[in-house]
């Protein structure tokens, strides 16, 4: 059965001044709030059977590259969205980070001087292969999360996001699965450890598909510890 998405409640946003002075006093809290915004409603308003479809071609691909079908489809469905270019949002698939990586999706505005929000996006099932690509691969010394804490990536800001496509599995076991994992990797651990209050559920108008994660980042050669915050959001494209 194909997860209900009826239930996806969206940020509320306010119409967007003309003034660009205006703009430019918004916090970094209502930029995100507009970001949520839209790819919440990608989710809720995308046909799940289309995904589906293009997941299911995807696999029948001697190599199938099943996260970046859905990043194209995230990427043109946006630059085909009036109320995206109206908020006059950009976003762009894969440009390079501050620090040699490579971001999936950065979202970015003329008026948002000199900041951006980016997200990780990774496949997701219910095996502890896919939930530590997610947070941490050990033998790789890589995965989603990990790129963050180690300023692969959002390097001068104090957040960034995640996606999961779960293309097999239920949401709610999944995320149970990856707070589990962010414990195992990020309690107590100098490198993005979990502090004050760890885990935020339902942190996006309390859908339960979503969270965030509060970690401690630390610059090399620097001792002083920044507040770190994750916003993780899950797309259901199973049966």
């Amino acid at each position: 059965m194909i997860e209900d998405k009826k239930h996806i409640i969206l940020p509320k946003t306010e119409k967007m001044p003309d003034s660009r002075r205006q703009l430019r006093t918004f916090h970094d809290d209502v930029w995100k709030d507009y970001i949520f915004f839209h790819i919440l409603q990608f989710y809720k308003k995308i046909d799940s059977a289309e995904v589906i479809k293009l997941v299911e071609k995807e696999k029948e691909k001697e190599r199938a590259e099943i996260e970046e079908a859905i990043k194209k489809l995230i990427e043109k469905w946006l630059k085909n969205d009036e109320q995206f270019d109206t908020h006059g949002f950009k976003v762009n698939r894969e440009p390079k980070s501050e620090n040699g990586g490579f971001y999936d999706l950065k979202f970015e505005h003329s008026d948002w001087q000199g900041k951006y929000f980016s997200f990780e996006c990774k496949n997701l099932d219910e095996t502890s292969t896919s939930i530590k690509e997610y947070v941490y691969n050990e033998s790789k010394q890589d995965g989603g999360v990990y790129r963050y804490m180690i300023y692969k990536y959002a390097k001068n800001l104090n957040c960034g996001g995640t996606i999961g496509f779960i293309i097999k599995g239920k949401t709610d076991t999944i995320i149970e699965k990856i707070i589990k994992e962010l414990h195992q990797v990020f309690d107590n651990n100098a490198i993005g450890e979990l502090t004050g209050k760890y885990i935020i559920r339902n942190s996006i108008e309390n859908n339960k598909n979503t969270f965030n994660s509060i970690h401690l980042r630390t610059k090399k050669n620097n001792i002083k510890k920044e507040i770190f915050t994750l916003h993780h959001i899950m797309m259901n494209f199973s049966r």
